[in-house]
């Protein structure tokens, strides 16, 4: 514990050192493991310090030649492929690449092999992910595995493979995939035995979401213990064939190594997955018990499991899917017994009662299992399904049905491919009937996901501290006082962040930050009561990525309920509107404001159709009017003018200060450009503002240097992401804003930006991406 400490307070320095302080106390009467513990972590640290690599190289940003080897692959569904490529060298210049490339790509003609060598035109540029407060960045998770560097590409590109040998489980892939249906069910059949998620379409992945039955359609211990339980009928078998058998082994014992082959080919079928490992580790560990004729306990193969996965690679402590299925196990180990006790008089009361007992088994272990995973699970992804209950019809299906007909295709595959058609169709119809069904209960509003609050580290750490110390008094006796101690210090834990965000009132405290949501727009605004408002909610062009749920949604809901009092846009253009339907859809919003003109684009007619079902006020706001948000504090609207009409374009923009007892804040002017910046620096209203988030992203068509000498601001913030292709901002804008003696950032270089006022002081300004820029 004290070398996975070690390794993670690099990425979670406050709640790791909680849970070490915590687990040291718990042992503190324990010399000898204290100071293990101590050196442990001392290891951990040295294990998990982030690397020092020279990124500098000559070809960023710019379509070049370069030559590379492929060194793993990962399908994700849509038809979309991550491509890990070493060696990479620019062919005109024989310039070397730093580290790994990340090259993500969607809709390739082919799916590439690990291993081959090829030659590509590619546009490489710096791997660089949004950074907002309270989400996790999958930068720091690529650079922990020396991938620097990433490149896009959709559909045929220009890729010259050398010829390499097809490895032995491509080779597979490749014949059992024609036999498969060309079903979402095929799709299923494919990632259940291969861990292939290439085929399977993103609809039909997020209804499996909102159902809670993710888990089921991704490589975990659920689909290897399935495995291994067919050692129990090979044994069945071989001690029939030949009795003798028992005489040297015991039906345990012959079970199992009938079961390890059997394992091992499924780990390898599914390309050695993080969670397969840990399964695979544990049923090691419990097996050698078996035969060295000790009891087994499942906290120590948990345990032991851990320890080798983290040994063999420390970055692995940090793969979201092997922290999710540790902690599922660890809900298993702590509260399954005491489950399996209360449940253990209905199995004896007859035939009857024992299939209800198993239903209601299978249920106890979705329930502990999630019990586990819950804080973890709401803080990645921000949302909770109260559908538990279609585990209770989809898990028997699956193993009894669905992964046994899998696998009979597979090895007929080989001999006899009708009776793999056959099976594989048996198989994927299952997932059909699931998915059709799945589709009835989604059209009648029955899978709904649901955002909730998102706690902080520090809460998820007092989470876990509460359930195992709960875990203590309802099993243990003599460890009972110690156990109420640490329940109490739990609880405390859960409190302390809640209460320190209750306490902006007192603080006085106003906050707007700039979220990174890429070549897009979305800014939030915090008064001291909590009163939230959304101005524009990001957007893109890409019908894949959806970054109101997730980005914005998330940012939101951090430490506090998923509620926006006020939700304005500025105008109906992608790059501020998409991430604004699910907000409206998911979260509980006060009313909505924005100039009422539309356009020709179907983002503008889905709002429209949206305002038309919606059960909250709806505004249209134009210059002269004042959105209150709270005593004290309200946003200006100085543009549009009151008469404007026609379409929506980047000069009707809502252009927002925020004022708080007479006192600028901010400028929010959306997208208007140098003849709309024009009309406004010419009324008679003020536009005095410390923060100006720079009109059009930092465009030079909305350069307007007296624009900028009138707002009289100290920072200047440009929503953009890097390296993109419009150049924002623009260089001219950024020597016009330095002459006007504004400081500018931007959401590319520093991430969400975040500027905290504190009564009468000036403004604390941080970034999600370096810290504290500015203010104590």
């Amino acid at each position: 514990m004290g070398y996975l400490g070690g390794i993670l307070i690099w990425a979670h320095a406050l709640p790791v050192v909680i849970a070490c302080m915590l687990t040291a106390l718990a042992f503190a009467r324990r010399g000898r493991t204290f100071a293990l513990m101590v050196s442990c972590f001392g290891l951990g640290l040295l294990a998990g310090m982030p690397g020092v690599t020279d990124d500098r190289t000559t070809f960023l940003n710019a379509k070049v030649r370069i030559q590379g080897v492929v060194d793993a692959v990962r399908t994700h569904p849509g038809r979309r492929v991550s491509v890990l490529v070493r060696d990479v060298v620019k062919l005109d210049t024989n310039a070397t690449l730093p580290g790994r490339l990340l090259w993500s790509w969607t809709d390739p003609p082919v799916v590439p092999q690990a291993g081959l060598k090829f030659t590509a035109d590619l546009r490489i540029r710096e791997l660089r992910s949004r950074a907002n407060f309270g989400l996790s960045s999958s930068e720091a998770y690529w650079k922990r595995r020396d991938v620097r560097h990433r490149a896009y590409s959709r559909g045929a590109v220009r890729v010259i493979w050398e010829e390499g040998r097809t490895n032995p489980r491509t080779w597979l892939l490749n014949l059992a995939s024609p036999l498969m249906p060309d079903t979402q069910g095929g799709a299923a059949v494919r990632a259940l035995l291969f861990g292939d998620r290439f085929l399977l379409a993103a609809d039909f992945m997020d209804r499996i979401r909102r159902a809670g039955l993710s888990h089921s359609l991704a490589l975990s211990g659920l689909h290897l213990a399935l495995v291994a339980s067919f050692g129990l009928g090979v044994a069945s078998v071989l001690s029939r064939i030949c009795p003798g058998l028992l005489l040297i082994l015991p039906r345990r014992k012959l079970a199992v190594l009938s079961a390890f082959p059997l394992v091992a080919a499924y780990l390898w079928l599914g390309d050695f997955s993080p969670s397969l490992l840990r399964a695979f580790v544990m049923l090691t560990a419990v097996s050698l018990h078996l035969f060295v004729g000790s009891r087994s306990h499942p906290q120590d193969a948990l345990f032991a499991a851990i320890a080798v996965l983290i040994m063999a690679d420390p970055s692995s402590a940090h793969d979201l899917s092997l922290q999710l299925s540790v902690l599922a196990v660890g809900g298993l180990v702590l509260f399954m017994p005491i489950v399996a006790a209360l449940l253990a008089p209905l199995r004896d009361r007859g035939a009857f009662w024992r299939p209800i007992h198993g239903l209601l088994t299978l249920l106890a272990v979705s329930c502990c299992a999630n019990l586990f995973i819950l804080p973890a699970q709401v803080l990645y992804f921000s949302e909770v399904t109260a559908h538990l209950w279609l585990n209770l019809l989809w898990l028997p299906a699956l193993s009894l049905a669905v992964l046994p007909l899998s696998f009979l295709g597979l090895a007929a595959s080989l001999c006899c491919p009708l009776l793999a058609k056959g099976c594989f169709f048996a198989a994927a119809w299952g997932v059909d009937i699931l998915d059709r069904f799945l589709v009835l209960l989604d059209g009648a509003g029955f899978l709904a996901a649901t955002p909730v609050l998102r706690p902080s580290g520090v809460q998820v750490v007092g989470y876990g501290v509460v359930l195992v110390a709960g875990s203590v008094l309802l099993t243990a006796t003599r460890s009972r006082p110690r156990a109420l101690v640490f329940l109490g210090l739990g609880l405390t834990l859960l409190a302390v962040p809640s209460l320190w965000q209750e306490g902006r009132q007192w603080r006085d405290e106003v906050e707007l930050t700039v979220l990174d949501t890429g070549m897009s727009q979305a800014i939030m605004v915090r008064g001291s009561t909590g009163r939230t408002v959304l101005v524009d909610g990001g957007g893109g062009w890409s019908a894949d990525y959806d970054p109101g749920r997730a980005v914005v949604g998330p940012a939101l809901s951090w430490q506090h309920p998923p509620r926006i009092d006020r939700v304005l846009l500025s105008h109906v253009h992608a790059d501020h509107l998409r991430g604004l339907f699910y907000i409206l859809d998911a979260f509980d919003v006060g009313w909505f404001g924005w100039s009422g003109l539309v356009d020709q684009s179907n983002d503008s007619r889905r709002l429209v159709e949206r305002l038309t079902r919606n059960s909250w006020p709806v505004h249209r706001l134009r210059a002269g009017d004042k959105v209150v948000i709270e005593p004290g504090l309200h946003l200006e609207v100085l543009h549009p003018a009151p008469a404007e009409t026609g379409i929506s374009d980047n000069d009707t923009s809502l252009a927002l200060r925020l004022v708080r007892n007479g006192r600028g804040l901010a400028l929010m002017p959306g997208d208007l450009e140098k003849r709309a910046l024009e009309h406004v620096v010419n009324q008679e209203s003020t536009l005095a503002a410390e923060v100006l988030v720079l009109p059009h992203h930092g465009s030079k068509s909305s350069l307007h240097p007296r624009f900028l000498a009138k707002v009289q601001a100290a920072w200047a913030v440009a929503a953009c992401g890097p390296g993109n292709r419009f150049g924002f901002p623009h260089p001219s804008v950024v020597l016009a804003c330095k002459r006007a003696g504004l400081e500018i950032l931007t959401t590319a270089d520093h991430g969400a930006l975040r500027f905290c006022w504190r009564g009468e002081k000036a403004a604390r300004v941080e970034s999600a991406r370096l810290g504290v820029l500015c203010g104590d």
